[in-house]
């Protein structure tokens, strides 16, 4: 029996989980302006450790997405704000900097910050 991951699992998790996201497609589809979509976020520790012996610890900051909901799925050097949604603060513009496909519908986007300069 096949299941199709991207509906009767991973779609009631978007719906329950995802939040409003703003992609501007500057690599995956440079003529095409923002539009709205969603996705879930989240922060993943990752623990490096060092030739010495000593761990760095940092975090990841991830955005799941749903590709079916997709013309083309994002991909690295595009840029994705969050804003506030339902009560959850925004969280700001990123650039997306790697992206992982799962094969059963969903795609992980590694995000970096993008921080803009003081005037």
């Amino acid at each position: 029996m096949v299941v199709n991951f991207s509906q009767v699992v991973y779609k009631p998790n978007y719906d329950a989980f995802a939040r409003v996201v703003i992609f501007n497609p500057l690599a995956s589809n440079p003529s095409g302006g923002s539009f709205v979509g969603r996705g879930i976020h989240d922060v993943t520790p990752i623990d490096v450790m060092a030739e010495e012996g000593s761990i760095f610890s940092d975090t990841q900051i991830i955005l799941d997405v749903l590709e079916e909901e997709f013309d083309v799925i994002p991909r690295q050097g595009d840029q994705v704000t969050i804003p506030a949604d339902s009560g959850v603060p925004a969280l700001g513009t990123f650039e997306v900097i790697d992206t992982k496909a799962n094969g059963g519908g969903e795609t992980t986007l590694v995000l970096r910050l993008v921080v803009t300069a003081a005037p």
